[in-house]
């Protein structure tokens, strides 16, 4: 798949619904689009249809799954964009973002991330900005989310924060989330840090687990 094209094909996309960029090229996106209400559920996309999902209305969608399963939604969210109309709302995508990536690579994958939140929003889904970032220098790109809107971050598949390790929450921060949306297990050190720092934040099941409460 050539995620580069289907970039490109997202920009085309978003300026010609009038999308404005910042100078790094990354969506400008209204406080308006982004998702208000919390949810009473977070379920991934591949599972929406499950019998766990009480209320779609309820119900945000995630994409904290492999990125093998991630680049169809993101070939075919225009085909696919009346699906997400049914569910509450959808959190960016998730496509692997890491530290020891190319600098430009990390940048670019930020930016194909939020590029789909972007087209999910001028199609009238509510948003939700994904907590996905690489390394330090990548935190700039955060940077076209309005302040004081939710924010969604899965630990699942990370390193356990560490005590001395500033960088997530320097990210939350910088973020300044209403609040922020945990999908999966819970990082006792992370969430010692977003009590210590006031950040209001809920956790909710992984669907694995979810799916074993409800069996």
């Amino acid at each position: 798949m050539d995620l580069c094209k289907i970039a490109d094909d997202f920009v085309q996309y978003l300026q010609g619904k009038g999308v404005e960029f910042n100078e790094m090229g990354f969506p400008i996106l209204k406080r308006e689009m982004f998702l208000e209400e919390i949810p009473e559920q977070m379920v991934p996309y591949d599972f929406r249809k499950n019998r766990i999902v009480k209320n779609p209305k309820k119900t945000l969608l995630v994409f904290y799954c492999p990125d093998a399963r991630i680049y169809p939604r993101l070939e075919n969210v225009l085909d696919e964009v009346s699906e997400y109309g049914e569910y509450m709302g959808a959190v960016a995508t998730d496509v692997t973002v890491t530290s020891d990536m190319d600098q430009e690579w990390q940048d670019f994958i930020m930016l194909l991330n939020q590029l789909f939140m972007a087209v999910l929003a001028v199609n009238g889904v509510k948003i939700v900005a994904n907590l996905r970032t690489g390394s330090w220098s990548t935190h700039k790109n955060i940077s076209g989310v309005p302040k004081n809107v939710l924010w969604a971050a899965g630990f699942l598949g990370c390193p356990k924060d560490e005590p001395h390790d500033m960088r997530f929450i320097s990210t939350v921060m910088l973020g300044r989330p209403s609040s922020l949306l945990i999908y999966g297990k819970e990082d006792s050190n992370a969430i010692e840090k977003l009590s210590i720092m006031g950040v209001k934040y809920l956790v909710y099941p992984d669907y694995h687990k979810a799916r074993k409460e409800v069996a």
